[in-house]
């Protein structure tokens, strides 16, 4: 499989989605919860997704529903979250893959990196090797060497995933920036 990004655009079978690259990539990656751009996703080893960053410093993360301003409701989160996830690669060797099951190898194995915006319900479901939560509006270049430093950490292997699953662990998390709350609520009862 070759390197791949753009909005994932989900099959109704709830299988892998069709990925559209976007034809004149602009200065912004919007992201919906309430749209066909719920996802955008790299496909490829974490250096070409880091490179590809690297070249397009400028690019905004933005939480489309909230591109005019403060959310109505504040039961809605603004941030965004950015997951690497395993991905199946039908082209390793049988001996890579019976290798991913022990350890996982930076250089060559491929991963998806899925940036969404920030929803409870699908974050929990969801089991990563490692989640990075920015707030909306941040720059890709602002990043880079936080997404690196944290990918670069010995990933999980399927053996030590199929374990957190069971356990309920949906991995680790890192918060490099978030919305500061709008206001906060006390109950005096």
């Amino acid at each position: 499989m070759t390197f791949t990004y753009g909005y994932e655009i989900a099959s109704p079978n709830g299988q892998l989605g069709h990925v559209i690259p976007p034809p004149l990539l602009g200065k912004k990656i919007s992201v919906s919860s309430a749209a066909n751009t719920n996802r955008w996703i790299f496909y490829g080893t974490r250096k070409e997704i880091v490179d590809w960053i690297r070249q397009h410093p400028d690019i905004v993360l933005e939480n489309a529903v909230f591109a005019g301003g403060r959310p109505t409701t504040y039961h809605t989160h603004t941030e965004i979250v950015i997951d690497l996830l395993q991905m199946p690669d039908a082209e390793q060797s049988y001996y890579d893959y019976f290798k991913s099951f022990v350890v996982s190898d930076y250089a060559t194995e491929r991963v998806k990196v899925e940036i969404r915006p920030r929803v409870e319900s699908k974050d929990q479901s969801i089991i990563t090797l490692c989640r990075v939560i920015v707030a909306s509006g941040t720059r890709l270049g602002d990043v880079v060497d936080e997404l690196e430093r944290e990918w670069a950490h010995p990933a999980a292997s399927y053996y030590q995933q199929a374990v957190d699953t069971f356990n309920d662990n949906p991995g680790p998390v890192h918060i490099i920036s978030t919305d500061a709350p709008m206001a906060v609520h006390v109950d005096h009862s």
